[in-house]
């Protein structure tokens, strides 16, 4: 089967999908749960055009601005309630949906599976509102943004890739469209997930209809996730929800995220946003117990989209490296498991408290033997 791109180097963005003339390429999930551009060979006319927009094969890198800020909305109700970290995107949101705009971000369905779509009205932004520890299906939205862009402004969030692949379709920038993209530590399977809903389903003889990953009822900086069933609620802490150690181990992440090509210095994003998770260390005047924002201006654009809503936070400029220290993600990539090709044969065979028995704990003997290196070199370095 020809490939567009290398296996193990395609993010699953769909720009070859939505750029094919010939409705020649599907988007099929692999034996991981990732899915993947397949080319149906009798529709292909072989014009190039898929092997020409693909992100990967075409990256470069881009001149970004790197104005920074920590910032937090001074909605603290809005923040506390449904965000993940400052709510700054609900402001930005906000803005392109009262200038009769569309935001398109990612959101569950009823089946507890992630989809990007469209919202122009306020009262559903909060089904784009806070984290989705997965990837999303993207399907046919980067033809309807194109289709709409002329007439309406639009708003793109999704994961530095998504963004990188809705760019390369486009082909051109439009004063209409705005993109956020957020720090990415990496897209876990979405095969994982539906056997961890599944096991949940099972285990409590009930139907999950709301999984949220950054429960803010422990706090911003020691979030839990909490499960809604149809007849009652869980809630636990992330570091000891066994979905969210799997995740956090790198062991079930797509294999293009061990080798991002889309980190800072190739941004393709107006502005990143994530959270200032070394607020306490470098602004503690500026810690908010309900969250607090990490924003990096990569355009001139996304600096004008920022002064739209500045007046609405509350912010302080700050440096590139102060953010980068608490989400080294935004420069390196996660290590490639030596066990990954295990982790995900024992996937279709073990239940997820297996897999976190034997997955997790290898991955936390590798950082205590980390660790220890790190340790045995600084006091030579001393010496």
């Amino acid at each position: 089967m020809e490939e567009i791109v290398e296996k193990n180097k395609c993010t699953g963005c769909t720009a070859c999908m939505n750029i094919c003339p010939k409705h020649a390429i599907s988007m099929v999930e692999d034996e991981e749960g990732f899915k993947h551009p397949v080319i149906d060979q009798d529709k292909c006319i072989n014009c190039g055009l898929c092997k020409k927009t693909c992100p990967v094969l075409n990256t470069s890198n881009n001149k970004s601005l790197n104005k920074c800020y920590v910032a937090y909305n001074k909605d603290k109700e809005s923040t506390l309630n449904k965000a993940s970290s400052g709510n700054i995107f609900e402001l930005i949101a906000k803005n392109v949906l009262n200038a009769n705009g569309i935001v398109i971000g990612a959101a569950f369905d009823k089946d507890n599976k992630l989809n990007h779509i469209a919202i122009d009205n306020i009262k559903d932004l909060d089904k784009l509102k806070g984290s989705k520890y997965l990837q999303s299906n993207l399907d046919n939205m980067f033809t309807y943004i194109k289709d709409n862009i002329n007439d309406k402004k639009i708003l793109f969030v999704g994961t530095p890739c998504q963004v990188a692949g809705l760019k390369a379709y486009l082909k051109k920038d439009y004063d209409n469209l705005f993109t956020i993209d957020l720090v990415c530590h990496g897209v876990p399977s979405p095969k994982l997930f539906a056997k961890y809903i599944k096991e949940l389903e099972i285990e409590n003889n009930d139907k999950v209809i709301n999984y949220n990953f950054r429960d803010k009822v422990s706090g911003w900086d020691t979030y839990s996730n909490t499960i809604t069933f149809k007849n009652k609620r869980i809630t636990e802490l992330h570091s000891n929800n066994k979905y969210m150690k799997l995740f956090l181990s790198d062991i079930a992440l797509r294999e293009c995220c061990y080798n991002c090509n889309f980190k800072i210095g190739n941004k393709y994003s107006d502005i990143t946003l994530g959270d200032f998770w070394g607020v306490k260390k470098y602004y503690p005047d500026m810690y908010n117990k309900t969250g607090v924002s990490a924003i990096i201006i990569n355009t001139e654009k996304g600096n004008y989209i920022f002064n739209s809503i500045k007046d609405n936070t509350i912010y302080k400029e700050c440096k590139l490296e102060e953010i980068v220290s608490g989400n080294p993600s935004l420069k390196i990539s996660g290590k490639y498991p030596n066990n990954r090709n295990n982790f995900f044969k024992d996937l279709d065979i073990y239940d997820i408290n297996k897999l976190s028995k034997k997955y997790i704990k290898k991955a936390s003997l590798y950082k205590k033997v980390l660790g220890k290196g790190k340790r045995i070199i600084k006091k030579i370095l001393k010496k």
